[in-house]
C-alpha cells in the first residue's frame, strides 16, 4: 500500500473527527456525498473512481479531499485496527445508530464464521456515513442504499471489451481472459446473493448505468459527476 494512500486516508479521518463535534450539535446537517461503483468483471471501476476524485478535488477543492476505496484499501482498513477504531470514533451518535441498523439488517441471521463479511459491511458503512468517498464493489451500493447522500453507479461493457482489458492486465490470451471473467463473475454473483440477497444486474439498484466501452475513463467520470450535479449532491 503506497504511503500516499495511508496519508490520504488519515487526512480524511482527521477531518471527520473535527467535524464530529459540530454534527452532534446539529444532527440535521447535510451529510457529505459518496459514490458507489458496481461493475462487471473486466470493467475499470477503480480507474474511474480515481479519475472522479481527481476531477472533484481539482474543481471543488473540498474538505476533506475525495478518496477512492477498492478491495485492497478496504482490507487495509480492516486489518489496521487502529485506523478502524479512528473511523468509528468519527461517527456521531445518530450515525452510530445507522451503523448498528445496517449490521443487524445484513447479519442477524448469519453464524459467527461470516465475521469478515460483517467487518466489510461495517467499514463501508463508516466510510459512507462520513462521505467524500468513492467505494468500488463489495456490495457497497446495497449496504448504503438507505443513505440519501449516496450515488450508485453500475459499469457494464460487452464481453469482448472486458476480455481485452483483462488480457492486457493479466498478459494472457483472449480465451483465458474470458474464462477468468466467467469464473470471477460467478464468484461475485454467489457472494452477493449469499450475503446481501440481491441481483447485482438489476438496474433498479442504481442511479446510473454506463456502458464503459462507449466512453473513455475521463468521460465516464465526467458523466457520473454531471449526474450528481443534476441531483444536487455536488
Amino acid at each position: 500500500m503506497p504511503h500516499s494512500i495511508d496519508k490520504h486516508i488519515n487526512a480524511q479521518v482527521t477531518y471527520w473527527k473535527k467535524r464530529k463535534d459540530q454534527m452532534e450539535e446539529v444532527e440535521k446537517v447535510n451529510r457529505l456525498p459518496f459514490i458507489t461503483i458496481s461493475r462487471e468483471y473486466g470493467c475499470g471501476g477503480f480507474n474511474v473512481a480515481t479519475e472522479i476524485i481527481e476531477l472533484l478535488n481539482k474543481e471543488m477543492n473540498p474538505e476533506p479531499k475525495w478518496a477512492a476505496y477498492d478491495k485492497k484499501i478496504l482490507e487495509k482498513l480492516m486489518v489496521d485496527t487502529g485506523l478502524s477504531s479512528s473511523l468509528i470514533e468519527t461517527l456521531t451518535g445518530k450515525a452510530r445508530n445507522n451503523l448498528t441498523d445496517v449490521i443487524q439488517t445484513f447479519f442477524n441471521k448469519f453464524p459467527p464464521q461470516v465475521a469478515i463479511h460483517k467487518k466489510v459491511t461495517e467499514t463501508i458503512t463508516m466510510l459512507a456515513l462520513n462521505g467524500n468517498v468513492v467505494i468500488v464493489g463489495r456490495g457497497s451500493n446495497m449496504i448504503t442504499k438507505k443513505f440519501k447522500s449516496g450515488f450508485h453507479v453500475r459499469l457494464v461493457a460487452p464481453l469482448d471489451h472486458r476480455a481485452e482489458n483483462v488480457s492486457k492486465i493479466m498478459n494472457t490470451g483472449k480465451a483465458e481472459a474470458i474464462k477468468l471473467i466467467n469464473e470471477k463473475s460467478k464468484q461475485r454473483e454467489d457472494y452477493l446473493k449469499e450475503f446481501f440477497k440481491f441481483d447485482l444486474t438489476d438496474p433498479h439498484h442504481y442511479d446510473l448505468m454506463i456502458n464503459e466501452a462507449r466512453f473513455t475513463v475521463k468521460e465516464t467520470a465526467k458523466l457520473i459527476i454531471g449526474a450528481m450535479k443534476i441531483r444536487g449532491l455536488v
